[in-house]
């Protein structure tokens, strides 16, 4: 056969080929008003650039190809995504959008015409960023060994022995019989305080997959004092966690309510000595940083759970949004997920717990680890998370036809809204408004 073909691949197929037409559009916007001549117009950038090519198969003797028409059929049918190596334009990625085929069995002969539809921009790519819960849960059982060492230093300077091994069912005072006065003073004021602080932690049931259920405290003094503020803060956040369902408020809350609970400590006061002080300052100390240390590794998990439905929408968002025929698709409604703001907001609220936590024991190196971890995971985030800028918009336009222009998927109209709670009406929006830009463009 006398054609002039060149070579081409389609996902590895050898293709002689002619290209028939290359198809450039600007998707142009007319608006036009009644009893007025012309119409204004709005350029909305480049459509999506096609390429219609012919594939030529047969057997000369010398090269044949008939039986890979077969093949590049059925190709077509079963994928999505090509890339199609074209011998002027290079490697393009994108989708087939339609293909019609003529064969002859007699002439060992066929003929399939495509046409390539080239992929304007990249695919939002799939992140992966290191799981944060894990790396926070060892920070914080390390965190429990250094606090229960904090707190038996704390003790020790007031002649208290911390080695002894405690009966749970008596109380600190009756086993320290031997010590000093002063010492006894201060076991008799530590048992009220924790008398009347495992009354409130009784009144719920510890779940059994919480972290700290997985941890066996000594039966040594400082580690029933810490048993007990540990199970007052498990209480507290289990608590905020059955009023708070939203991943922005859950931390703010939480720490509200730590700060009440350390606030309700601080006014405890069931023996008045100097004694007395000196129990009260040691309980409400260590109960602050237990909070600080509970709020981070709470942060943590929203950190992590706030990733894995940001995933989940990234996949809704790259599903088409409309079929063959033309049809808008009813995709799954995704979660809602933190934007950059409320992550930052979120991580200054932990830091400043930890770090008044810091103030209260330098020594605790696992506070200031677990400042750095998450500051390390905000920062990570934040070069992935989509960034929010504000565009004005300077006639009324559909919300689905702003995000065209901005370069985001159709499905992100949701999204933006959530972040627009002024907008009267999606259909017509105009004035300043709030969009994010894909990871990696400028504003």
């Amino acid at each position: 056969m006398s054609i002039e073909t060149e070579t081409a691949w389609l996902d590895g197929i050898e293709l002689d080929i002619q290209t028939l037409d290359d198809h450039f559009e600007k998707s142009i916007v007319r608006y036009e008003y009644p009893f007025v001549d012309g119409a204004d117009l709005e350029d909305l950038g480049q459509k999506a650039g096609t390429v219609k090519v012919r594939c030529y198969f047969f057997d000369d003797g010398f090269r044949d190809t008939y039986d890979d028409h077969i093949k590049l059929i059925n190709l077509l049918v079963k994928k999505d995504d090509f890339d199609f190596i074209h011998p002027k334009y290079g490697q393009l990625k994108g989708k087939v959008e339609s293909f019609d085929s003529r064969h002859d069995d007699s002439e060992r002969c066929a003929e399939i015409d495509f046409t390539f539809v080239k992929r304007g921009f990249n695919a939002i790519p799939a992140s992966v960023v290191d799981a944060v819960d894990a790396v926070a849960e060892g920070a914080f059982l390390d965190g429990e060994e250094e606090q229960l060492a904090e707190l038996a230093n704390d003790f020790l300077d007031l002649g208290l022995d911390v080695d002894i091994q405690l009966d749970p069912d008596a109380t600190l005072f009756e086993q320290v019989s031997g010590l000093a006065a002063d010492a006894r003073e201060v076991a008799r004021a530590t048992d009220a305080y924790i008398g009347q602080l495992n009354a409130a932690a009784n009144d719920i049931t510890q779940p059994i997959n919480s972290l700290t259920a997985t941890i066996n405290y000594e039966t040594t003094l400082p580690g029933r004092v810490l048993g007990v503020l540990t199970n007052c803060v498990e209480r507290t956040a289990r608590l905020t966690d059955a009023l708070s369902k939203s991943p922005a408020s859950f931390l703010s809350n939480m720490k509200f309510a730590f700060d009440r609970l350390v606030s309700v400590a601080d006014s405890l006061n069931p023996v008045s000595s100097k004694a007395g002080s000196a129990a009260h300052d040691i309980i409400v100390r260590h109960l602050r940083i237990a909070s600080s240390r509970r709020l981070a590794i709470e942060a943590a998990y929203i950190y992590a759970a706030d990733e894995t439905e940001r995933q989940k929408a990234r996949k809704i968002e790259k599903m088409p949004s409309f079929n063959p025929s033309g049809r808008y698709l009813s995709l799954p409604a995704p979660a809602p997920i933190m934007n950059l703001r409320e992550l930052e907001d979120s991580l200054a609220l932990v830091r400043s717990s930890l770090q008044a936590a810091v103030n209260d024991a330098r020594n605790m190196q696992s506070l200031k680890n677990q400042a750095v971890q998450l500051l390390n995971y905000i920062s990570t985030v934040k070069l992935e998370r989509d960034k929010i800028i504000q565009v004005e918009i300077p006639s009324p336009v559909p919300l689905h036809l702003i995000c065209l222009k901005y370069g985001l998927p159709y499905n992100y109209a949701e999204r933006i809204l959530s972040i627009n709670s002024q907008l009267p009406a999606p259909n017509a929006i105009s004035g300043a408004l709030l969009i994010y830009t894909l990871p990696g463009a400028t504003s």
